[in-house]
């Protein structure tokens, strides 16, 4: 389920067994957005010492702008807090508008670049945003 729900949010999906990797990895937890028990998005964070990374976030792209992927990561940064993260770091294609300014709005912050970070189907290659935001 949630691997057709990130390649349905992502044009370069990952698969089931990604998926569980990541999420069996120490310190990972998620949550997902469910409406009439049909997953509408998820989201994906790690937490070490002090530091919460978001791992993934993706919303169906018929429930996006909706609150979606806000609540998701209201949600996931409130329980970073709650683990004892200060801090909480993503990154972000730099062709991804929407998803930058949800981020912007929680008080991301660029923190820096990579440039031709991430490969497209079309060859063209996009740059990866890295933010942060202090949590309170």
């Amino acid at each position: 389920m949630l691997a057709a729900l990130h390649g349905a949010g992502f044009e370069d999906g990952w698969s089931a067994d990604s998926l569980a990797a990541t999420i069996a990895t120490p310190g990972s937890y998620g949550f997902i957005a469910l409406d009439r028990g049909e997953p509408l998005g998820f989201v994906l964070m790690r937490v070490i010492a002090d530091e919460a990374e978001v791992i993934t976030v993706t919303v169906r792209p018929q429930a996006r702008r909706q609150g979606v992927a806000r609540a998701l990561m209201d949600a996931a940064l409130a329980r970073a807090a709650e683990l004892g993260a200060t801090t909480a770091f993503l990154e972000v294609a730099d062709d991804n508008a929407g998803a930058i300014r949800l981020y912007r709005m929680l008080g991301f912050t660029e923190t820096g670049r990579r440039p031709g970070y991430y490969a497209r189907k079309t060859g063209v290659r996009a740059d990866a945003l890295t933010m942060a935001m202090t949590l309170s």
